[in-house]
C-alpha cells in the first residue's frame, strides 16, 4: 500500500457496516440487496431475510447478476470473505456497496432474524 499511495495511484474506500447498521438499513424496507457469499452449507443453516445467495468464489462469474443501480450490503460469516467479495463488485463498477463487520456470526450473536 505504501508504494501505491507513493506512487500516486488511486484508492477507493469500502464502507464498512456494523450487523445493527445493515438490520437498519433492511428494516427500511428500501431497495438494499443483501448479498451472502458463504457456502452453500452456511447458507442452509441459516440467512438474512430476504438475501441472495452466490457463493465467493462465483462472485467473478456472476457479477452481472447484481445489479448495479441498487445498494448492496455483502455479508459472509465474519466479514473477511465478503471484504474480499465487495471489492470485486467495487472494481467492477458498483458504487453502493457495504461490507457487514462480524457478518452471520455477529448477526445470530444479536439474535436478528434468520431463515432457516
Amino acid at each position: 500500500m505504501l508504494a501505491w499511495r507513493t506512487a500516486g495511484m488511486p484508492i477507493d474506500i469500502l464502507p464498512q457496516w456494523t450487523v445493527w447498521e445493515l438490520r437498519d438499513q433492511v428494516e427500511k424496507a428500501c431497495d438494499l440487496m443483501v448479498l451472502d457469499v458463504r457456502q452453500p452449507a452456511e447458507w442452509s443453516a441459516g440467512r438474512i431475510p430476504e438475501a441472495v445467495h452466490i457463493t465467493g468464489a462465483e462472485i467473478t462469474r456472476r457479477a452481472d447478476e447484481i445489479p448495479k443501480d441498487r445498494p448492496v450490503a455483502v455479508v459472509c460469516g465474519s466479514g473477511f470473505r465478503s471484504s474480499v467479495a465487495a471489492s470485486v463488485l467495487k472494481r467492477r463498477g458498483h458504487k453502493a456497496v457495504f461490507n457487514v463487520l462480524g457478518g452471520m456470526t455477529g448477526w445470530e450473536a444479536e439474535a436478528l432474524p434468520v431463515v432457516h
